[in-house]
């Protein structure tokens, strides 16, 4: 709405100068002074008109091909049913714009214990992958005295992993094939728990999905 309010603006100025063009040479130098601002709609616009195509250069593919999500209900088929904990409904939901992707989630839990688990098809979209491939690119780690984080390997696979002792608080992310974004979220647990409902994921499977 704000970028429709602001080209709108554009407009108005525009036809506004073209009705007082007969009139430029005899403005006052107040009058001059109060179409500065024109300027400035001008120049806002410009700069959304770049930060969109920006925005449209980051959800492409890094092959340059234009990918489709799979539909979310193919998603849920790779939550698993894990021993000993309680499977909830999964959800999920698929979008075509303005961000292209698909994804489904559930959660295990098990007493006070809890897992979210959530699988994001990004379509291959850059804007989606690339905060995550630069943090693991760098083999970022950090520790402190309630844990840590760390770029690591997830079922061979490029992922992270972060641990709080003090929220007894698991992290562990994965970016399988460029394109599937597979983050777990644990509470009341640790990461060796979460890392075990990884095992019972097919990854590889999910790796080939189209």
């Amino acid at each position: 709405m704000r970028a429709i309010g602001i080209c709108c603006l554009v407009g108005m100025v525009a036809v506004a100068g073209a009705a007082c063009g007969s009139k430029k040479e005899e403005a006052k130098p107040a009058e001059q002074a109060a179409q500065q601002p024109g300027n400035a709609v001008q120049e806002a616009a410009k700069g959304m008109e770049q930060f969109a195509k920006s925005m449209e250069q980051l959800q492409k593919s890094p092959d340059g091909k234009d990918y489709q999500p799979v539909n979310f209900k193919d998603l849920q088929g790779f939550l698993p049913d894990v021993a000993g904990w309680e499977k909830e409904q999964p959800r999920g939901e698929s979008m075509t714009a303005p961000v292209k992707f698909s994804q489904a989630e559930t959660a295990y839990t098990k007493d006070d214990a809890r897992i979210e688990v959530k699988i994001v098809d990004t379509a291959m979209s850059q804007m989606l992958t690339l905060p995550y491939q630069m943090f693991m690119m760098t083999g970022y780690s950090k520790e402190s005295d309630n844990g840590y984080e760390k770029a690591t390997k997830v079922g061979g696979y490029p992922g992270w992993e972060k641990w709080d002792s003090a929220s007894k608080n698991a992290e562990v992310g994965i970016i399988v094939g460029q394109r599937f974004m597979v983050t777990l979220n644990g509470s009341n647990t640790d990461t060796k728990t979460v890392q075990g409902v990884v095992g019972k994921m097919d990854l590889g499977k999910l790796a080939g999905l189209k």
